[in-house]
């Protein structure tokens, strides 16, 4: 009987132990999710502006900040293909 009930005891811990690793990747994949729609958000946000230029006044410095470091993006690009070429 004693074997019985440590063989319960540990049968009873190890489904815990998986419920709680279920529960925890549940919440890691929604969490991921949750941050992927964020950006999706952001990126939908960002590219209305760049239509419309019409955005929430309170966005208007972070899409205006995304705008110059893409230009320089596009400028430090050009910069390593002149360099590039010269060598």
């Amino acid at each position: 009987r004693v074997i019985s009930g440590a063989a319960d005891t540990v049968s009873r811990k190890t489904g815990e132990l998986v419920e709680l690793t279920r529960l925890k990747n549940q919440v890691f994949n929604l969490e991921r999710e949750i941050k992927r729609d964020y950006a999706d958000l952001g990126k939908m946000i960002y590219e209305q502006y760049l239509k419309t230029g019409v955005v929430d006044e309170s966005l208007q410095p972070i899409c205006q900040g995304i705008t110059k470091k893409e230009r320089l993006v596009e400028q430090y690009e050009g910069e390593i293909e002149c360099l590039k070429k010269e060598h």
